[in-house]
């Protein structure tokens, strides 16, 4: 299992030369701008919660390992709860039509989130071998690890702003996206490491790492093209919609990245 750890480990170096994540990092972008594709990100939030209860989750467990990948995904279902919390407290929990809603989280510029949930769905169902399903897990941790440390640094500059707290994307989120699965049980990444696999599941493990790099890299492509068509302050409508419904966003119809409190520090709630 060592040498498809360090495979994840390569793919997860190359996530980080994104786009997308070169934009989480540009401090010149107001830290609420580069959040602006938040709301987009909603589906699959959702949906992995359903992973981790339905695909990954079997009971009786009937072994040490999916004990363990049980223990793992148990914890990482409940993080859902700290999205919503993020949203009302980025102002995302803005009143919108249940139809108009349903169309937004189900509308084109989200369909590759989507299809990322739904990839990974497919990936594991019928899957009964535990150390594919561990390598699946594995390797959606390390994005997460990826992604989730440059958010923390976002979340901690929209702190200095807010004097919000974020449970979602702040540090303490970070500190359980170690880009490793989490379970009450010490030395588990040596533990993983040393499991052998025959040349046929690590051929198998090696594609599906693949796999899982590249639906995550695709929708982070379509996260930072949303970042480029929507303003954190109207994430519901594109900047060409308000510049052609002539409604009044403040600087950031002129430049994406100027600060403005816009509506978003309005309905931010204590």
């Amino acid at each position: 299992m060592k040498e498809v750890l360090e495979f994840i480990e390569k793919n997860k170096q190359e996530l980080a030369q994104t786009q997308f994540i070169k934009f989480l990092q540009d401090k010149s972008v107001d830290p609420r701008q580069r959040f602006a594709w938040v709301p987009a990100f909603a589906p699959f939030v959702m949906m992995f919660k359903d992973f981790n209860e339905i695909i990954l989750c079997k009971e009786p467990a009937g072994s040490e390992l999916q004990e363990i990948i049980n223990q793992h995904s148990n914890e990482d279902a409940q993080h859902w709860v700290w999205f919503l919390q993020d949203l009302k407290l980025m102002g995302y929990n803005c009143p919108i039509n249940y139809a108009d809603t349903l169309r937004f989280l189900w509308g084109k510029e989200n369909i590759k989130v989507r299809q990322w949930a739904y990839k990974i769905f497919a990936i594991c169902p019928l899957e009964e071998d535990i150390l594919i399903k561990l390598v699946v897990a594995e390797s959606i941790e390390a994005a997460g690890n990826c992604g989730f440390t440059e958010f923390s640094q976002i979340a901690k500059e929209l702190t200095e702003i807010t004097k919000q707290h974020y449970p979602y994307f702040g540090a303490s989120h970070l500190a359980k996206e170690t880009g490793h699965i989490q379970v009450g049980m010490d030395s588990v990444e040596n533990f993983i490491e040393t499991i052998q696999l025959t040349e046929a599941q690590k051929e198998k493990a090696f594609t599906l790492v693949e796999k899982v790099f590249a639906y995550c890299a695709e929708a982070m492509d379509e996260m930072f093209t949303f970042t480029q068509k929507h303003t954190y302050d109207q994430p519901f409508i594109t900047i060409d919609g308000i510049k052609q419904s002539g409604t009044s966003i403040g600087n950031t119809t002129d430049n994406i990245q100027t600060s403005g409190q816009g509506i978003f520090s309005g309905l931010v709630e204590a």
